[in-house]
């Protein structure tokens, strides 16, 4: 009998649905015709004021308004406040999520975003209690509580120091909590070669000698960009430089006519995009904030980063990774940012100083090892 795998994710930037996509097509091509695989968002289009709250609101104040996100994501630590949440979230949640088990036949489901770990469990136990659920802690270092609130269910990780934190800090049973390396899209697995790094840098018309700079920072872009790019302009740098907006459009808009104003021709933006891959590979040094699958992947391709800023709660653990282990920069200011990479793209030495470091790291892929524990998932 087919498996039927659901995958739970929000749009709450890229580091949740693309896991998710990754898991589904490895499971897919790495066991043919055992399993029907789905994706699912949380939250149905009618649950019109949990998307505002917890989507657009996450976008608008991890952006622009970053003392209500941080005073937002430490009220919510509190048990009060995670069942107050949930209650909010249950009230049309609960209701779409049994729908989706029943109609599509769901035999097994991994939930990819704390938000939806406690509705879901009540989801599968109105259901079918039997049916497995499983959570991937998406922030490999600093987790939200709310990840380990539910006990009913397996948990996976990406680090040692939160398998110890679920455990000692949130009573989680040991045995339901499993360590993986971190997850990512085959396409970072190895760096690409020299022939298709200058391929790549030929269909973005961008000359072998000429430095590359890239900015992104994920799916909702980077915060305070414009002002990197400002100050980027202001210097009349000679490397090219490209910056990737996300969903963030306002941003995009603002920094096109930034550069149309001052007449450069040296620097490309973008929204949201399907070939990060390709940025990041051709990349000589990437400007980010601390997401953790930005840090991962631009480790993972062996590039320095320079780390401009960070979501305060869930995101500093990952800049202090990549800090201790010298593999990149967290500074704030956008002139500093500049004198970083300018030595980063100059100075041989440093590059290659920085790419050691890098490969000392070790970075693997923990996609397929992931994608097996779900497929072969028994209670």
């Amino acid at each position: 009998m087919k498996q039927r795998i659901a995958f739970l994710y929000l749009e709450t930037g890229s580091g949740h649905i693309n896991p998710a996509a990754a898991l589904a097509r490895t499971i897919v091509d790495s066991y043919p015709g055992s399993s029907d695989v789905f994706l699912f968002d949380g939250f149905s289009k009618k649950m019109k004021l949990c998307r505002s709250f917890f989507v657009d609101g996450y976008a608008l104040t991890s952006n622009y308004l970053e003392s209500f996100y941080v005073a937002f994501y430490q009220l919510t630590r509190l048990s009060v406040s995670i069942r107050v949440g949930n209650y909010f979230v249950s009230l049309h949640g609960e209701t779409h999520l049994i729908h989706l088990l029943r109609e599509y036949g769901i035999t097994k489901v991994v939930c990819m975003h704390e938000v939806l770990t406690i509705v879901t469990r009540q989801a599968i136990n109105k259901v079918d209690p039997s049916i497995p659920l499983i959570t991937i802690v998406t922030d490999p270092y600093t987790a939200h509580p709310l990840w380990f609130y539910e006990k009913n269910m397996e948990v996976i990780v990406f680090s040692e120091k939160l398998r110890r934190e679920a455990i000692e800090r949130y009573a989680y049973p040991e045995k339901q909590i499993h360590v993986f390396p971190f997850l990512f899209s085959s396409e970072y697995d190895h760096p690409y070669e020299t022939q298709k790094i200058k391929l790549v840098r030929k269909n973005f018309g961008v000359p072998d000698n000429q430095k590359i700079l890239l900015i992104a920072g994920g799916g909702e872009g980077l915060r305070k960009a414009e002002k990197i790019v400002d100050a980027f302009i202001r210097r009349k740098s000679t490397e090219k430089l490209i910056v990737v907006c996300g969903r963030n459009d306002r941003q995009k808009e603002r920094i096109s006519r930034m550069i149309k104003k001052a007449g450069t021709d040296n620097i490309l933006v973008f929204g949201f995009v399907s070939f990060m891959p390709d940025l990041l590979n051709i990349a000589d040094c990437v400007i980010t904030k601390g997401g953790a699958s930005m840090l991962m992947e631009t480790l993972a391709v062996g590039k320095p980063a320079v780390f401009s800023t960070y979501i305060r709660g869930q995101e500093w653990g990952n800049i202090v990774f990549a800090v201790k282990n010298n593999a990149g920069w967290y500074i704030r200011n956008p002139d500093a940012i500049l004198d970083k990479a300018d030595e980063i793209l100059r100075d041989p030495d440093c590059a290659a100083n920085v790419k050691n470091n890098i490969s000392k790291l070790k970075i693997t892929n923990g996609l397929s090892s992931i994608a097996s524990f779900i497929h072969d998932f028994k209670i």
